[in-house]
């Protein structure tokens, strides 16, 4: 961190305290291009990757300051915030004191260059707990790109952000994708497709997955819409060797990652 100026924030009505409020919306967030992370770990791992515009510090950790700047972070305020008014603006419980303002990533599906490997689909899953986890281990696969259907919850969500652990600057997410643009993704680029169901599937440790593949999962609920499933080529399905239905979505579609990882 090269010297950034340093502001005090002594009153709940500072522009900046105001528009970090705003980034707790989504429609804020899209709008600014930005989002809010909190915790040590997460503003250092984005600040190293130029992804971080400011940071807010509470007044009595003001002493963590200048190890974060020994770390050698980008950017280009930081803020030293009052006890109170930082209270307003930290969500964690037992929060560490400081949060930061990081920049998304907006990712153009048409100019992704396609190289062989594993790629996730998400369709409509809701819980910003299990899309965050969900992130984090297709980073931790190697995954080259997730691709989020309409319908699926805003990755840059709070609880989302503290899932994927800084995550998010390290895979290139698609948002809002639609069901025409991701037929003709996959088709243009000889993609196979998995889906996980249970109708007309196949246990998912017997198939052979190609160089080229993406693993499709779906809504918690309600699984994968059936106009995704009749666009994929193949169902598969993880088996149940105890007495319960199904498996969380986070967690079938880590056994699915690494299972297409084992191969290719």
């Amino acid at each position: 961190m090269e010297s950034p100026k340093i502001d005090y924030i002594q009153s709940k009505d500072n522009k900046t305290i105001k528009h970090i409020i705003s980034l707790q919306q989504r429609k804020y967030r899209q709008k600014f291009g930005e989002y809010m992370v909190e915790g040590i770990r997460a503003v250092t791992d984005i600040g190293k990757k130029d992804c971080l515009r400011s940071i807010l510090i509470r007044e009595s950790k003001r002493s963590e300051l200048e190890p974060l700047v020994e770390k050698g972070l980008t950017v280009s305020s930081v803020y030293v915030v009052q006890d109170p008014i930082f209270d307003k603006i930290e969500h964690s419980v037992n929060g560490q004191g400081i949060l930061g303002i990081a920049k998304k990533y907006v990712n153009d599906l048409h100019s992704l260059i396609v190289e062989d490997g594993l790629y996730v689909a998400l369709d409509g899953v809701q819980d910003p707990g299990n899309l965050g986890t969900i992130i984090r281990t297709a980073v931790a696969a190697g995954a080259k790109g997730i691709f989020l259907l309409k319908g699926t919850v805003d990755p840059y969500n709070e609880k989302c952000v503290r899932s994927t652990m800084s995550a998010l600057c390290n895979i290139p997410i698609f948002e809002d994708v639609t069901l025409s643009e991701f037929y003709d993704f996959i088709k243009d680029n000889t993609i196979k497709t998995y889906v996980t169901s249970l109708e007309n599937a196949k246990p998912y440790h017997t198939i052979s997955y190609p160089k080229r593949t993406m693993i499709i999962l779906g809504n918690e609920g309600n699984g994968v819409s059936r106009e995704i499933i009749e666009m994929c080529d193949q169902a598969i399905t993880i088996p149940m060797y105890g007495d319960i239905e199904s498996l969380n979505v986070s967690i079938a579609a880590a056994l699915c990652m690494y299972k297409v990882r084992e191969q290719i």
